[in-house]
Order: C-alpha cells, then structure tokens, then sequence
C-alpha cells in the first residue's frame, strides 16, 4: 500500500530577501488541491537509497491558484540549501497532500485573535490572515512579528496593504531586535493586555516561531490566565531529526488501524511507535517529522489507550477528543483501534 504522492512543478520562484524564496507550485495533473489556509506540505526526496521529508507551510491562501512555499536557508539545513541553489522553474517535486492543524475557526465571531511570528514563522501565519481577511468576520486580528532588522521582515509590502484594506480589522506591530525592541516576558504580557477587549478567556492565539518563542509565549500567556486551549503552536520549519529517548518500557502489544477504508491488525514491537509498526508491516501511514512536532501523522484513537512519549502540537483539546501522534505513540492496552481520515 502506498501513499498519495502529489507530483508539483515549479512555477515560479520570487526570492523575498538574499535568503529566502517563495516557490509556486502546481500539480502536473492540472487537479485542484484543497488545503486549510495554515497547513503545511510534506516534500518527499531520494538521496542515494535514503528518503529524506521536510514540512514547510503554506503561505499561500486556498483563495490563490497556486500553491506557495516559503523557504529560508537554515544553518547546515540539507533540504532548504538544495532548494535555493538547485530548483528551477519547471522541476517536479514529490509531496504529501497538505495537512496539519495550525487552522483558525470561528473568525466570524467577535474576538481578538492574536497572532506571535517569529522571523519566518510567519509563513503559516501570512495564509491565514489573507484567508480570514477575505471573508466576512466581527474578529480582530493583530500580528506581533518578530524580526532580527528591517530587512528581514516578509511579505513587507502585502501585510502593508492588507491593513490599509482592513482599518479596524488588522493591525500589525513590529518588534525589531536591530531597534532594542525584541519580545520578552514584560512585553507579552504588556501586549496582549492592551489589544484583547474583553476578557482574555474570550481571545485566540497563534504562535509561529522558534522553539524558545514559543515556549516563552506560551508560558506568560498561561501565567496571565489564557487557558491552554486557547493557544496553538506550529513549528515553522522541520530540519533536524532526531530520534526520541525513553525510559520507559513499552511491551508489545496487538493494535487495529483503519486507514484508506482497509482494517489492519498488526502487533506493535517492544519500544516500537505506532508509526514505525505500521512501516515494517507495509501500511504506509502519513508522517514526517518522526519526532512529535508536525502531526502530519496524526489520527485518532477510538478504543484503548495510547501513550505518547513525546508531543508539541496537540492541544489538551485534541487530546481530549482522542488525536494522537503515530510517531511517538504507544499502544499501552490490548484493545487499541486507531482510525484515519474518519
């Protein structure tokens, strides 16, 4: 069983700054591509006999014809070194459909949604506010966007011109760290209270950045009283993978899993994740990361218990209505049946 390969050509690549590009894509087949304004594509390489993935979100809108990557040379980064000096228009990349779930709801309502970007973490952040921009809506968005200077702000221009076309709807701040102006604890806190209205239990938030970011975001906004629900996270860009230590001990155990319509009963080995079981008994399961961070594999647990040794995407509240990760989860009872796409 094999996976749903997308076939993307290269359209167009637009550099943004010295080392950054936006590269357009479409599919060979001519087929549309449906897709959440803040999801991410999985692109798929052969490098000798190694397959190598790498997720990089969207900052295109489902409202835009093409598809678009936004991809920033990273220090010792294999895949976005290869893709700056190597893709030309007109080359085909294999990818996964898009998915993940950095997604906004409910836009329509009254509410302040505010949005923390940091440096190229505002990709994901970039689709959505065009999307929710484009529709009808009472919300109020604000993008808090950290930069290293002047020069290393994207999508300068269109930001510009989407809060000019939205007074009242979309404000942008910008913190530049060149200026002394850098985000830290006092001024999170300092933001946020002065732009949500109302109460701050009433407000969403959406954080897109390095690690550290967001984990320093995070932690003021549940020390202020935003309850953890209220916030989501995405990694901007996954480029080192590395394998995730345990201490405990996982026994085998025999698990279920209906995917593409078929059920399949396997044993997951001793410290295996679902992930890894599902691999060496030919089920090819979405992932890519490997790691717990992108939740390209994720699905949802309707019997048993699963454990996961490791998780920086799902929320409480996914949790709570049984998402899972494939690729750190263990199955830690003997009636575990996992579904996908139900």
């Amino acid at each position: 069983m094999t996976e749903d390969i997308l076939k993307l050509r290269v359209e167009e690549i637009k550099w943004e700054t010295p080392d950054t590009a936006t590269f357009y894509l479409s599919e060979v087949s001519g087929q549309s591509i449906i897709y959440k304004a803040g999801q991410f594509l999985t692109l798929i390489f052969n490098h000798g006999n190694e397959e190598i993935r790498r997720s990089y979100s969207l900052s295109s809108s489902p409202d835009e014809d093409q598809l678009a990557i936004t991809i920033k040379r990273i220090t010792n980064g294999e895949i976005s070194r290869f893709m700056l000096t190597k893709m030309k228009p007109g080359n085909v990349l294999n990818a996964l459909a898009p998915t993940g779930r950095f997604t906004i709801s409910n836009y329509q309502h009254e509410k302040d949604i505010l949005l923390f970007a940091g440096g190229t973490g505002i990709t994901p952040i970039f689709s959505q506010i065009k999307y929710v921009l484009n529709r009808p809506g009472k919300s109020r968005l604000t993008l808090i966007y950290s930069n290293q200077n002047a020069g290393s702000v994207l999508f300068k221009e269109e930001l510009i011109k989407l809060e000019a076309k939205n007074p009242g709807r979309f404000k942008i701040i910008h913190l530049l760290s060149s200026e002394a102006n850098r985000l830290n604890p006092d001024k999170v806190e300092q933001l946020t209270r002065k732009i949500v209205k109302g109460d701050l239990t009433s407000a969403e938030f959406y954080l897109c950045g390095p690690f550290s970011y967001m984990r320093m975001i995070r932690f003021d906004l549940v020390f202020m009283g935003v309850l953890p629900r209220q916030i989501r996270r995405e990694n901007f860009v996954i480029e080192t993978v590395t394998v995730t230590g345990t201490s405990i001990n996982f026994p085998p155990r025999n698990i279920k899993i209906k995917f593409r319509n078929e059920l399949h009963d396997f044993v997951v080995g001793e410290n295996q994740s679902i992930l890894q079981a599902a691999l060496q008994n030919g089920i090819s399961l979405p992932y890519s990361c490997r790691n717990g961070v992108c939740s390209s594999c994720a699905a949802k647990c309707v019997s048993g218990k699963i454990e996961m040794v490791k998780n920086d995407v799902l929320t409480d509240t996914d949790i709570a209505d049984g998402w899972i990760l494939t690729c750190t989860g263990h199955p830690v009872s003997g009636d575990v049946v996992v579904t996908f796409g139900e």
